[in-house]
């Protein structure tokens, strides 16, 4: 049977990190594959190419990886909100970690130099007084946390024991275009748009919290860079923190308007348990691998950016 080479396959790759790295990819004439585990009758407004997968399917895995000899694989797969993963602790366990480690162990048969990017999260971490390094404890307080921090473990172990080209890449809040509305940073832009264009009040959880809201296109900059780099754990971010009030400030102000006046609390929307500030130590990462840091996009011009492309999109 035909192989069929390319620079990187990028499995759960239909949201905003697969589709905005496969662009950046492809800028640079490189082949990338997208798999997701929807119908390819679902997506196809999408525009891009894709292979149906099931993570759980080591031989479907087997198969496509055999096909497709890919240089790199990214692994995107999983339930990716903190909040469900209360409801939903099976599938969040499951997609994070057994996907994850179903992946390594087909990659360890087939060919060890091929390079295995996992995307751990921030929520590994916890609660934790000052900023975040990779040398932090690691106390998740939710079972997306835990589940990010097996899968981090499995791919640790990969690269330690078995000598797979193995890097975990630790990701804080990452917003775009593309990502869900239901998420905190499309939410409050659509609050504003809704309270402009139809002088509607929207419902939120906790508001007192400090994030490091990152761009995507910046984060998938700076994972590209990272492939020529020695496998390791490394964090991306942008060392901008910033607070969920001060983000909705930004969008209001776009409108000229007061955000305290169209946004209420409500309590069935607030997190079993909930994180108030964290922050990185970003630059450790870039310094240590000689990367460059950069002006990246955050905060008012961040928020201007999604409410434009909402804008003129229609939604």
């Amino acid at each position: 049977m035909r192989k069929y080479e390319c620079h990187s396959l990028i499995i759960g790759g239909s949201g905003q990190f697969g589709i905005t790295l496969k662009n950046q990819l492809n800028k640079k004439n490189k082949k990338v594959i997208i798999t997701t585990r929807f119908k390819k009758s679902t997506i196809k407004k999408k525009k891009f190419e894709v292979v149906v997968l099931d993570i759980y399917n080591k031989k479907k895995i087997f198969k496509l990886i055999k096909k497709y000899e890919p240089q790199n694989i990214f692994y995107f797969a999983g339930q990716s909100s903190p909040s469900i993963s209360f409801v939903k602790k099976n599938e969040t366990i499951r997609s994070n970690y057994i996907g994850c480690k179903n992946v390594l162990e087909t990659i360890y048969q087939i060919n060890r130099n091929i390079s295995f990017f996992y995307a751990a999260s921030s929520e590994i971490y916890g609660k934790i007084n000052g900023k975040i390094s990779l040398k932090s404890k690691k106390y998740p307080v939710n079972p997306y946390g835990l589940s990010k921090l097996k899968g981090l473990n499995i791919t640790k172990l990969y690269r330690e024991k078995y000598n797979l080209k193995a890097y975990n890449a630790i990701i804080f809040n990452t917003e775009s275009v593309l990502r869900n509305k239901s998420f905190l940073i499309p939410k409050i832009c659509m609050a504003a748009i809704n309270a402009y264009k139809y002088n509607l009040k929207t419902a939120f959880g906790n508001l007192d919290i400090k994030r490091e809201w990152n761009w995507c296109d910046d984060q998938c900059e700076l994972l590209i860079k990272f492939l020529n780099k020695k496998p390791q754990d490394f964090i991306i971010s942008n060392g901008k923190c910033l607070s969920a009030k001060k983000m909705l400030e930004f969008a209001f102000n776009y409108f000229d308007l007061d955000y305290k006046k169209y946004i209420f609390k409500d309590k069935k929307l607030l997190r079993p348990v909930d994180i108030k500030i964290k922050k990185s130590k970003y630059d450790e990462s870039l310094l240590k691998n000689n990367i460059k840091k950069r002006n990246f996009i955050y905060g008012k011009k961040m928020i201007n950016l999604m409410i434009k492309n909402y804008l003129k999109s229609s939604f």
